[in-house]
């Protein structure tokens, strides 16, 4: 069992793979889940106070984006808590997953082959490369 299991969820591949992700860490933790969203990094041309604001709405989206999983998890009374992270997904993942210690990262992925993920790599990949954190990759 892991004691701190990290559940990246993206808004594009939300829905019932989020849903078989969480039943997996769900099956691998005895501690705690980490639902973490990363946000797409925020152009430096708007600046100040619009900035700011941008970044709160991402925020507010991120979350809407976790309250199924939150409600889930609730329900079931597991411990866990939220992050939503700007930045790009692979490196945001990795970074968070060693600051927080996880002991698990749990991802979904699509399981494509096509002309994108042989030029750039998946980002399930990516980060199986660049982190010394086990991955589960759940296939749907």
């Amino acid at each position: 069992m892991y004691k701190k299991v990290l559940l990246p969820v993206s808004g594009k591949k939300h829905g019932e793979r989020a849903h078989q992700a969480l039943k997996h860490a769900l099956g691998l933790c005895s501690g705690e889940i980490i639902l973490l969203h990363v946000t797409e990094p925020l152009s430096q041309i708007v600046g100040g106070e619009a900035h700011t604001e941008l970044k709160r709405e991402e925020a507010a989206k991120g979350l809407t984006l976790l309250c199924p999983l939150i409600e889930i998890l609730e329900k079931d009374g597991v411990s866990f808590h939220t992050r939503v992270e700007e930045g790009t997904p692979a490196e945001t993942i990795v970074r968070v997953a060693d600051e927080e210690n996880a002991d698990l990262i749990v991802m979904f992925t699509d399981g494509r082959d096509g002309l994108g993920d042989l030029l750039i790599g998946s980002i399930t990949e990516r980060v199986l490369r660049n982190t010394d954190t086990p991955l589960l990759a759940v296939r749907h």
